[in-house]
């Protein structure tokens, strides 16, 4: 009997593998036969990335300092954690399709884990594995790491890592997570915002900046200012107080023109005051961990005047819990789809009117996503007094 039931438990593990290598060969014929020919991802022999991944892997295999020998804009672990694709590629001699496809596989890898991490986070495999189906069908869990071939998903993952700690009570252990995170990408402080307010737990103030201090003291010793990637006098650095992506206001900005620093001010006062409005919200009354993050990231990231496709990402790892109990599946899978199309249609295709319509609807449906679930969650908080 323990036989089987192991055998029927353990089956769940192999089927999200199976779907995992499916959905990955599906999305990898895409890139190659629609968006390939495009140009999407450059040429043979000069593939088009958004950050410069290899040039910072190859340092680091070199010997060399980041933020030192080479312009480096994002935390220092992102870097280390990109080596494996960096050497591969470099197997190839960092030509296409090798090149792209490297990267695409691994950020794809962490889908696999985080769809595994939701398996073990819910109460029973059997819920947990239609978490783990709902995440990897999502069109835009396989459409940012392959077709956008971005690595979100390498945060999301760490975002599932420590809400599985949480959920678990295993506080520590997800404080450490969680300051593991602000060293690949800035946007986990979301996460150690919302553990504790939800949690009032005192490691959540702690752990994760000493994490965090510990481990960036040597490169802000050694590299200095050029280490701080932060610096909101910079462009292209881990802050949201500059225009880029599928924001409301850049695309605005692409299709109609206009004085881009006056709307940069008034973007950066609504995001600050938002993002305020929001936390006080959440501390005033805490409904549930997904929940939360939930509105943290929405409130964020529809505000913020940079917004790429992929940060949607962990909108979609925060809803993946919450799809039957709010009954909101069809919203999950709509919104993740127009905010691809819309991205789509700003590159490669350049229809920014059209892509500023699409993600005017993205932006509808996560207001009703975010609406429903705090209306409903409150409404269940407030029914032990009306009894």
């Amino acid at each position: 009997m323990r036989l089987m039931q192991w055998a029927k438990e353990s089956s769940y593990e192999i089927r999200i593998g199976a779907v995992f290598v499916a959905l990955l060969l599906i999305y990898l014929a895409i890139a190659n036969f629609v968006l390939a020919p495009l140009g999407y991802y450059g040429t043979q022999e000069a593939p088009r990335f958004a950050d410069p991944w290899i040039a910072r892997g190859e340092t680091i295999l070199d010997g060399g300092v980041l933020y030192e020998d080479v312009f480096t804009s994002t935390p220092p672990l992102m870097n280390y954690l990109l080596i494996p694709p960096v050497i591969f590629s470099g197997w190839f001699g960092h030509i296409n399709p090798w090149a792209t496809l490297a990267f695409m596989v691994y950020f794809s890898l962490f889908n696999l884990l985080i769809a595994y991490a939701l398996l073990y986070t819910a109460k029973s495999k059997a819920v947990g594995y239609r978490w783990a189906l709902y995440y990897l069908l999502n069109p835009l869990t396989f459409g940012n790491t392959i077709l956008r071939r971005q690595d979100e998903s390498v945060l999301v993952a760490f975002f599932a890592l420590a809400f599985m700690f949480i959920v678990f009570d295993q506080h520590v252990r997800a404080a450490v997570v969680m300051g593991l995170s602000l060293l690949v990408k800035l946007t986990g402080g979301m996460m150690v915002v919302v553990a504790f307010l939800t949690t009032r737990k005192w490691q959540y103030v702690i752990i994760p900046a000493v994490v965090f201090l510990v481990i960036f003291a040597p490169f802000w010793i050694r590299s200095g200012e050029s280490a701080v990637f932060w610096d909101v006098s910079k462009q292209h650095t881990e802050h949201p107080f500059q225009f880029g992506g599928v924001s409301l206001p850049a695309l605005g900005l692409r299709w109609r023109g206009g004085d881009a620093s006056q709307i940069l001010t008034i973007c950066s006062a609504l995001f600050f005051g938002g993002v305020l409005l929001a936390l006080g919200w959440i501390a005033w009354k805490p409904v549930g961990i997904f929940e939360d993050l939930l509105l943290l990231t929405t409130t964020v990231f529809l505000l913020s005047p940079k917004l790429h496709c992929g940060y949607f990402s962990m909108s979609v790892y925060a809803l993946t819990p919450l799809i039957s109990t709010y009954r909101i599946r069809g919203l999950f899978f709509g919104f993740a789809t127009l905010a691809l199309l819309a991205d789509m249609y700003k590159w490669p295709i350049e229809n920014f009117p059209l892509a500023f319509w699409l993600m005017v609807t993205t932006y509808i449906l996560l207001i009703i996503i975010n609406v429903r679930v705090q209306w409903i969650s409150h409404k269940k908080l407030l029914m032990p007094d009306d009894v």
